[in-house]
């Protein structure tokens, strides 16, 4: 299922949405890496409205904002609900070529839905700590991948 639901929905104002956890991941904010920031994927993405549910997305990447992290380390198959407004963004690498997606911005008001858990770890309290924590949970991925770890530890 494509994004492009998303395109219809619009960016003018915010919307409710939910989402089912799937993993944790992190990007880099700059193209030296060396600015980690953690992620999260959320699958089978729901449009709220207020006289019908909609699937609007098969998955999503999201920043791990305050809201996110304050529900503590999720476990697959949480369910999560937030609002979000719909925004457009740049898709690729400059090499390969950009295409225009959409994706939700700007999550507020995140709850804990449905969990798989009665209780939630907390996080660390810097990102550096959390993209290596989320490393680790993952390494055989990342190191299938050769995907080097984002802080090294002195």
């Amino acid at each position: 299922m494509s994004r492009k639901n998303l395109k219809k929905i619009g960016a003018l104002k915010r919307h409710r949405f939910r989402g089912t956890f799937e993993k944790y991941g992190f990007k880099y904010s700059d193209w030296k890496k060396q600015h980690a920031k953690p992620t999260l994927l959320l699958t089978e993405i729901y449009l709220i409205g207020e006289d019908k549910i909609e699937l609007i997305s098969d998955h999503i990447w999201l920043n791990l904002t305050l809201g996110f992290n304050r529900l503590g380390i999720l476990t697959k198959g949480d369910v999560v609900g937030f609002d979000g407004r719909v925004a457009t963004y740049q898709k690729g690498y400059y090499l390969k070529g950009y295409s225009k997606d959409y994706k939700i911005s700007h999550p507020s008001k995140v709850i804990l839905e449905k969990s798989v858990r009665t209780e939630h770890e907390k996080f660390p309290e810097q990102n550096r700590d959390i993209c290596n924590m989320i490393y680790d949970f993952y390494r055989d991925d990342y190191l299938s991948r050769s995907i080097p770890k984002p802080y090294i530890e002195y």
